[in-house]
């Protein structure tokens, strides 16, 4: 996950988070956010890469017997 912070968040102020998502991609997912102020101004953004798993795979080793 990448944030980038592109101007100062006002302290006090009302801020709306902005959160899209694209449609996945096999086990791949990317969600994109930012945050506005009330004159609609992307004060920063971030974007995460996410992968889905498949728990009973991927923990096999740690159940319990």
């Amino acid at each position: 996950m990448t944030a980038n912070f592109l101007k100062p968040m006002p302290l006090n102020k009302p801020l709306r988070w902005s959160p899209t998502k694209s449609p996945p991609s096999a086990r791949k997912h990317t969600n994109v956010a930012g945050i506005l102020n009330d004159k609609d101004e992307v004060l920063a953004g971030s974007r995460g890469l996410f992968i889905a798993i498949d728990p009973e795979k991927m923990f096999v080793n740690f159940a319990e017997r």
